[in-house]
């Protein structure tokens, strides 16, 4: 976790995204790397890309985004990968 050259790996090899879940403050208050830590969930939150759940968009209705926030959340809003909404409302 305080290696600067991992992290570095961890970064450049997301090729279209890269997701990260767990806990902010467990990084921020890590004994070694702190620092490091810091600085990049620094930038992440500055450029608005730390979110407080799993953003979900429709690929059949892509104005219609959800933020999905625990797991029952995917049954809900994303049943069988895709959105509760017929596609035909929207058509």
């Amino acid at each position: 976790m305080y290696a600067p050259e991992r992290l570095n790996v961890l970064l450049s090899r997301a090729r279209n995204g890269l997701i990260m879940l767990g806990n902010v403050n467990t990084f921020r208050n890590a004994r070694k790397g702190k620092e490091l830590w810091q600085n990049l969930f620094e930038m992440l939150e500055m450029d608005k890309h730390v979110y407080q759940g799993l953003p979900a968009r429709c690929e059949q209705h892509p104005d219609k985004t959800t933020m999905l926030t625990n797991p029952g959340d995917f049954d809900e809003y994303c049943p069988d990968g895709g959105c509760p909404i017929p596609w035909s409302v929207f058509a």
